[in-house]
């Protein structure tokens, strides 16, 4: 009979402990993916300044913003899915100011450049772009990005509901009591057991999911590459040149170009 007692007592112990490790190692790993998550974060936040530099250097050359929606609009392009800046925005920095013989065809290839520009960065935001693997120079990763972010985000937040709905403080503890059912008694009699799904102690211990929108990271339309678009905004470009060749011709000697 002893014997019996004790295999039963070291059953209980073992199961408690797997209980306990299963219960604490999951919310452990929750956390754990949690800040992984905010450190990417931060790491893609790094990009934003490029993309915005690149945004408006583009809506610059475009005059306004009623223009620069008009533009976007001609490349089957998503207005609000495009990271407008404030107005008034600074010429932008060249390297060289395109050559052509005519004002209209340097506008039409800043353009195009500012362009290609715009879209490179904003695919390397979306889409991550590959780089060499320092510690195995055989192979290539993909930077942090928006659509793996946003992936990401939800699978934490379905995490988050798995462990809140199915791995409850309060399931858990009433489990791991029932397997000492005179200890159990004894607490009920002096109210010390957490009995009921939704006591205090699963709002205490209770995940709260991510909010992916209240981050603030910009967002914006997977951007045709320039080839494909090319004819479009040279089109565009010689249309806005016909309507408004003073305002053009005065944005154009405001650029400034970088040694």
């Amino acid at each position: 009979m002893t014997d019996i007692k004790e295999f039963a007592d070291q059953l209980q112990q073992e199961v408690v402990t797997d209980m306990a490790e299963n219960y604490f190692g999951t919310r452990k790993n929750l956390e754990d993916m949690t800040e992984g998550f905010q450190s990417m974060v931060e790491e893609l936040r790094r990009l934003v300044p490029r993309l915005s530099r690149a945004a408006s250097s583009l809506h610059y050359l475009l005059l306004d913003r009623h223009t620069a929606r008009d533009f976007y609009i001609a490349l089957d392009i998503v207005p609000s899915c495009i990271p407008f800046g404030e107005d008034g925005t600074d010429a932008p920095d060249l390297y060289s100011i395109p050559f052509a013989f005519t004002a209209r065809g340097r506008y039409e290839k800043c353009v195009l450049a500012a362009y290609h520009g715009f879209q490179r960065v904003a695919d390397e935001y979306l889409n991550g772009k590959y780089y060499q693997d320092p510690e195995h120079p055989k192979r290539k990763r993909l930077t942090v990005h928006y659509l793996r972010m946003r992936a990401l985000c939800e699978h934490i937040n379905e995490e988050v509901d798995r462990v809140n709905k199915g791995m409850s403080a309060s399931a858990t503890l009433r489990y791991v009591k029932s397997m000492d059912p005179v200890r159990m008694e004894r607490e009920q009699a002096i109210g010390q057991v957490c009995m009921n799904e939704g006591c205090s102690l699963d709002g205490e211990m209770k995940f709260s999911p991510l909010d992916f929108d209240s981050l603030g990271l910009p967002v914006v339309q997977d951007l045709p590459a320039l080839y494909k678009v090319q004819t479009n905004i040279v089109h565009f470009c010689r249309d806005l040149y016909a309507e408004r060749e003073n305002d053009i011709k005065a944005m154009l000697s405001s650029l400034k170009k970088t040694e």
